[in-house]
């Protein structure tokens, strides 16, 4: 395939796949394709740190999206992505003005909603001072009983367990007494994907600073100072903190599932829409997280750059699972991935937890250029100085790195199926298809039929 003369590519998102994205359009394309980042945000705000504000902690201070974008040698055009005509390549912004592409990649990230009704959801910096509300009643014994929730349907917990150990930090520095802080979660483990280290390691620190965890517990609603969840009786509780739930995108003109998320393969090609590539929290893979979403973004421009004419051999999106944990003291960094095992079970992801940094830079949103471009004050080759983890993983082979996506989605499948949370499987089964090309094993076939009776008596 020859390559096209210097394509027009369209970046949709201000978020950090789309800023990854760019980053590495330029190290793979360079300048042999126009770049265009569409973006409705004056900023790139680093969301995954925000975490820490309610509690004095920063993080990296907010990209001004027009100088990234002349840094890089992209053109910002500041509107919102309201719809795609992948017939005529061209999209639709917010402001009524169209924008015509070449390739288009859709990092628009997702729509968080309230889960819990009567808590305090936290989303971002925008919810900081809402979090030290919370904790300004504590402190004046107008409330006692604070409880930490992950909602059913969140797929990404550890901003929760964040939020929580820091809390007894603050209150324990305030010289807060008798107060009670809890955590309750559907994981049948803290941080389940990461591991029985992770696990073990997340209980001792709960325990160290007298927090409740409760497991296998689905938080539904803040009533009267009742936390009701199931299964099980209600929870005293004076107030709740809870993460949102998010819901896709849902653009006009292009596919999504039942919930709006974007259908796409190993390479982030979104299904049905030639020319559009996803990224990031708006695509329908299960998991939810910067980390990911990085990862996807690399993966689709590898994608593009093949489709291009302009890379042999695009390497598929390959899942691999860094978390820090922020403390209020020393963090805690987790790594999983997939093991060789070809089974969807438990055992095939290989987790680690440290108090030393398992990646370098140690960034919160581990992306191979965005933790660099980040991390450092001069201006860096991203190229010959991305982010690498500190002991090396183990290698896979080409048929297991290209599989890899599709099977962590069916392992979580498995895994939500076996909680009871049917609604859940039967969605990370739907983004495992999709990376299979739309089908699925005859085993999993069955297995959606039989959810699908599970979950109708629920409907």
């Amino acid at each position: 395939m020859l390559p096209l003369a210097h394509p027009q590519i369209v970046i949709a998102g201000g978020g950090v796949a789309a800023i990854e994205a760019l980053l590495a359009l330029r190290h793979v394309v360079g300048e042999q394709a126009s770049v265009t980042l569409l973006a409705p945000e004056r900023s790139f705000v680093h969301r995954p740190s925000s975490v820490g504000g309610p509690f004095g902690l920063g993080g990296p201070g907010a990209v001004d999206l027009a100088a990234l974008a002349r840094d890089q040698g992209a053109e910002l055009v500041s509107a919102a992505l309201e719809a795609v005509d992948p017939a005529r390549r061209v999209v639709r912004l917010g402001d009524g003005g169209e924008l015509s592409y070449e390739r288009l990649i859709v990092a628009v990230g997702a729509v968080p909603k309230p889960a819990i009704p009567g808590s305090v959801t936290f989303a971002g910096p925008a919810q900081a001072a809402e979090v030290v509300a919370v904790l300004d009643r504590v402190e004046r014994r107008e409330a006692r009983r604070l409880i930490f929730a992950v909602p059913r349907e969140a797929t990404w917990s550890l901003p929760v367990y964040e939020l929580a150990i820091m809390a007894a930090v603050d209150l324990r520095d305030r010289g807060v007494a008798n107060a009670t802080l809890g955590i309750v979660t559907p994981e049948p483990e803290p941080l389940r994907l990461f591991g029985a280290a992770a696990g073990a390691a997340l209980r001792a620190m709960l325990d160290a600073r007298g927090i409740t965890l409760w497991t296998n517990t689905r938080p539904l609603e803040l009533r009267d100072g009742l936390l009701h969840v199931e299964p099980g009786g209600p929870l005293r509780a004076d107030a709740v903190i809870s993460v949102p739930v998010l819901e896709g995108p849902a653009l006009a003109g292009l596919p999504a599932d039942s919930r709006g998320f974007l259908p796409v393969d190993a390479h982030g090609r979104v299904i049905g829409a030639p020319g559009v590539y996803a990224a990031g929290d708006a695509t329908a893979f299960p998991v939810k997280q910067g980390g990911l979403a990085t990862q996807q973004a690399d993966a689709v421009v590898d994608a593009v750059a093949a489709d291009l004419g302009l890379l042999p051999d695009p390497a598929p999106f390959r899942p691999v699972l860094r978390g820090l944990l922020l403390t209020g003291g020393a963090p805690l960094y987790l790594r999983a991935e997939l093991t060789g095992d070809t089974a969807p079970t438990a055992h095939a992801l290989r987790g680690e937890a440290s108090g030393r940094a398992l990646w370098w830079p140690p960034g919160k949103v581990a992306g191979r250029y965005l933790a660099p471009y980040l991390g450092t004050a001069r201006p860096v080759d991203l190229g010959s100085e991305p982010l690498r983890d500190r002991a090396a993983a183990a290698a896979a082979s080409p048929a297991a790195d290209r599989d890899e996506a599709y099977r962590l989605a069916l392992l979580l499948a498995r895994e939500d199926a076996k909680v009871g949370d049917y609604r859940q499987a039967l969605h990370a089964l739907d983004a495992a298809a999709a990376l299979a090309g739309g089908v699925l094993p005859d085993e999993w076939t069955e297995s959606r039929a039989r959810w699908q009776r599970e979950l109708s008596p629920q409907s």
